[in-house]
C-alpha cells in the first residue's frame, strides 16, 4: 500500500470552516501539517491532534515533512486555506510526492466565501487571480490582470497584500 497524504483545505476566517470531509480527513490522521497561523487555528478546534507547523514561504518544506512522516506509516493531513487544489498545497504536495497516494479534499474557495458573504454570487464567468509574486513573476500577473479586464470576467484578487506587497491591490 502507498503512503497516503490527504491535502485538506478549509475556509478563510479566524475559526476554519471544513467540510465534513475535511474534517474526517484531519480528525483521522496521525499528524496534521500546515502553515504556522493555520495550525494554530486548527489547534483551537482539535487540540488533541498531533502538528507540525512551519512559517510562511516553506511550503516545500512543509510538503517534505509530510513526505517523511507518510513515509514511516502515518496518516497525514496537509492542510491549507481555502480549497486545497486552488491556490493551495495540493500542486507542490503532487510535485514532490508523485508515487504517493494523494487525496485531495475540497475546501471552501475564499471566492466562493466571499461572494457568499457579499451577497454577490459567481454566476457568470470569472477569473481567480493571485497578486502574490513569490512564485509567478510580477509582469505575468499584470498581464492576466489586464487580459482578464479586457474580457469582462469578474475578478477575484487572492493574495492581494502582504508586509512586502502593499502597492499591489491598488495598482490592479
Amino acid at each position: 500500500m502507498k503512503p497516503l497524504i490527504y491535502v485538506v483545505g478549509f475556509g478563510p476566517g479566524d475559526r476554519p470552516y471544513m467540510t465534513q470531509q475535511a474534517i474526517d480527513a484531519v480528525t483521522q490522521a496521525d499528524l496534521v501539517v500546515g502553515y504556522t497561523t493555520y495550525i494554530r487555528l486548527l489547534e483551537e478546534q482539535f487540540p488533541e491532534l498531533r502538528y507540525y507547523a512551519t512559517p510562511m514561504r516553506k511550503e516545500t518544506d512543509r510538503c517534505r515533512a509530510a513526505v517523511e512522516a507518510a513515509l514511516t506509516g502515518k496518516t497525514v493531513a496537509l492542510v491549507s486555506s481555502g480549497d486545497s487544489g486552488i491556490y493551495g498545497m495540493a500542486g507542490v504536495l503532487l510535485e514532490i510526492a508523485a508515487e504517493m497516494e494523494i487525496i485531495a479534499v475540497p475546501g471552501v474557495t475564499a471566492a466562493s466565501a466571499a461572494a457568499a458573504v457579499l451577497g454577490a454570487p459567481l454566476m457568470h464567468d470569472f477569473a481567480v487571480i493571485s497578486l502574490s509574486d513569490c512564485m509567478t513573476p510580477l509582469e505575468l500577473i499584470w498581464r492576466r490582470v489586464s487580459l482578464a479586464a479586457e474580457a469582462d470576467f469578474v475578478i477575484c484578487l487572492y493574495n492581494p497584500k502582504s508586509r512586502s506587497r502593499t502597492e499591489y491591490l491598488a495598482q490592479a
